[in-house]
Order: C-alpha cells, then sequence, then structure tokens
C-alpha cells in the first residue's frame, strides 16, 4: 500500500518502512550539510516574513546567531516581525518557511542551546520534510536506489525519531 518495500536474501524476508529509511537516508545528508553551512546559503530576492509574540520576539532578538550557524539569515525588521534573507539552497523545496518556523520554535523552546543539537534538530526537520510520504508508491528503481542509500548509511536501522526501519523474517527449514 506504498508503505512498506519487501525483500529477500539468504538470510531471510525483510519487510522496510519506506518513509522510515528515506528520514535515516535525508537526516544523514542533512546533518552533514548543516555541518558547512556557510557555503550553502542563498540570498532571498524575496525575504520571508514572519511573526511572534511580543515575549517571543524579545527572546529571538538575542538568539539570532545562533541560525546563523546552521546557514539561516534572520533578522528582526521591527515589532515582532522577522525575515529570512538567505537559507540553505538544499533546504526542502516548498518546506522552507515551515522548517524556519519549526527551528524557531526549537530555538525559542530551548532554555540552553548548543550547535550539535541545533544541527541535531535541524536535520531531523529537513529529513521528515523532504522524505517519501504515506502511500506514495515507488517505481523498482526508486525502490532499489533507497535502499542502495540506505545501506551506506551509518546507521540504518533507524530513522531520526528512533523508530525501526527494518523488520526481520527469519527462514526456517522445516522437512
Amino acid at each position: 500500500h506504498g508503505t512498506y518495500l519487501i525483500a529477500q536474501n539468504d538470510e531471510g524476508l525483510f519487510l522496510i518502512d519506506q518513509h522510515a529509511a528515506h528520514e535515516r537516508v535525508n537526516y544523514e545528508f542533512y546533518y552533514e550539510k548543516f555541518g558547512q553551512p556557510e557555503e550553502a546559503s542563498q540570498e532571498l530576492l524575496l525575504p520571508i516574513t514572519l511573526e511572534f509574540t511580543r515575549a517571543e520576539a524579545d527572546k529571538l532578538k538575542d538568539r539570532l546567531h545562533w541560525f546563523e550557524r546552521v546557514g539561516v539569515y534572520l533578522e528582526h525588521f521591527g515589532g515582532q516581525t522577522f525575515r529570512v534573507c538567505a537559507y540553505p539552497y538544499w533546504f526542502p523545496k516548498g518546506e522552507e518557511q515551515r522548517v524556519i518556523e519549526e527551528m524557531a520554535e526549537w530555538v525559542l523552546s530551548e532554555r540552553k542551546i548548543d550547535l550539535s543539537k541545533l544541527r541535531e534538530q535541524a536535520s531531523t526537520l529537513c529529513s521528515c520534510k523532504a522524505s517519501i510520504k504515506a502511500n506514495q508508491r515507488l517505481t523498482d528503481a526508486e525502490a532499489n536506489m533507497l535502499l542502495q542509500r540506505l545501506a551506506a548509511c551509518r546507521q540504518p536501522y533507524t530513522c531520526p525519531h528512533g523508530r525501526p526501519i527494518v523488520e526481520i523474517g527469519r527462514a526456517s527449514c522445516r522437512e
């Protein structure tokens, strides 16, 4: 039903959650990219404007440097308004504003921010937004490519949220 891939080899049968697998592949891609943001930011011809409450805006003004550390250039635009002037070109297409809004929610909710946690959170947000959705059927070529990319991951067994990607059914011999 566009949710699982079924594969087999000499060791048994594998049931692969294609969304979780794609999230893992994307997470590792984005985690590496967020480690080199200065090479990736593109200026926007039309900045994205974001509105916050007064308390959030006051807090956000002191935390703008954290966005720059991951390649997002957010500036105070007066009152409770901020504008995004640049973000990495590899953000999931069509999801850029939502990713930045969710990053802002996270930055505002954290008492103590460190770059590795921000990088991890931003990578998780991007990987989820860019991944295959439920009931999205893959062609054989797309499924094979996903499995090859998953096999190359450092941690191919769980998605960034901790859900298992693969269920293994062991073959048993009956005489």
